[in-house]
């Protein structure tokens, strides 16, 4: 499988539309079987986090393939959300720019933490393989870190 090229850049204002398209057709079914799907306060949840965190824009060949949004604390990075849209999936782009943000976090000496939701748990395999480990089951989600020097399958 070739990892098809990208580029990641800020996210601007106008970005967060499609953004918050992606962001539901990704997670709105997960949403709904947890705590039920409420737009008014997904929308306001949205504006909150994309005020609160660094959103970069996953592009291929030009176009919106995804985005990913982080949040930088004092002794770890949160990734708080990887969307990539369904035709990207499966390519090798999600690992590509985990690694990458892996290698962010771990040159200034920090975990990445993330958390997946419980619902879907063919998720949770894909983090593990690039040296997450889960350090708390909740009822909703699983939380995993990844420390600096952990990396698994780098290049």
């Amino acid at each position: 499988m070739t990892t098809p090229p990208y580029e990641l850049r800020v996210a601007t204002d106008a970005d967060r539309p499609p953004v918050y398209r992606i962001y539901g057709e990704l997670f709105r079914g997960d949403i709904e079987r947890i705590w039920g799907w409420d737009e008014t306060w997904q929308r306001e949840n949205f504006a909150a986090e994309w005020g609160a965190s660094e959103t970069r824009i996953i592009e291929v060949a030009g176009r919106l393939a995804g985005y990913i949004q982080r949040q930088f604390r004092e002794d770890h990075d949160y990734l708080l959300s990887l969307g990539l849209i369904p035709e990207m999936q499966g390519r090798g782009l999600g690992s590509s720019i985990m690694r990458g943000l892996q290698k962010e976090a771990g040159m200034r000496g920090l975990a990445l933490r993330l958390s997946v939701f419980r619902t879907e748990p063919r998720r949770l395999p894909f983090y593990q393989g690039l040296g997450f480990r889960v350090t708390e089951t909740a009822e909703a989600f699983w939380r995993l870190e990844c420390l600096p020097g952990e990396i698994l399958g780098a290049p």
